[in-house]
């Protein structure tokens, strides 16, 4: 719903600060490409810091918001301190990921206070590689289209 608000925006202004019709599906690229551009580089942020990771044997403790955050993330035990995970915990399969007193292997950010699960490295790696592949074909498709 944002993106169509935002959208609406942009077409709005530039028709008002007197652009071409014909430009504005441009512009809603290049706009599209630099959100593919953003999403590469948090990818690429995490894939940093999942590098600069150790490796720990955690224990499953519970699913709790961190802070004042608004959504839920699951929280691992490493020797008596309790540490949230990087992203949120997934609502589907929730009970198949996440199991009370079950041990896993994570992967401990000590700098941040935080742990990536399996899922955390399995999302990583996957938008690295999604995202990295979609930005690089949406700027190859916004330079064709505008005929550089």
């Amino acid at each position: 719903m944002e993106m169509i608000v935002t959208a609406a925006i942009v077409i709005v202004l530039a028709l008002c600060l007197g652009a071409d019709l014909a430009i504005v599906p441009i512009m809603l690229m290049v706009i599209m490409t630099a959100v593919l551009i953003f999403i590469f580089f948090f990818f690429a942020v995490c894939a940093v810091r999942l590098l600069r990771t150790e490796k720990k044997r955690a224990f499953f403790s519970r699913i709790g918001q961190k802070g004042k955050d608004n959504f839920s993330r699951a929280f691992y035990n490493i020797g008596s301190e309790e540490y949230p995970n990087v992203y949120p915990c997934e609502i589907v399969m929730r009970s198949k990921l996440y199991r009370h007193g079950k041990e896993y292997t994570v992967r401990f950010d000590r700098r941040h206070g935080e742990v990536f699960d399996l899922n955390a490295v399995c999302c990583t790696v996957a938008g690295l590689v999604l995202g990295g592949g979609s930005a690089v074909m949406m700027i190859l498709f916004t330079l064709t289209v505008i005929g550089v």
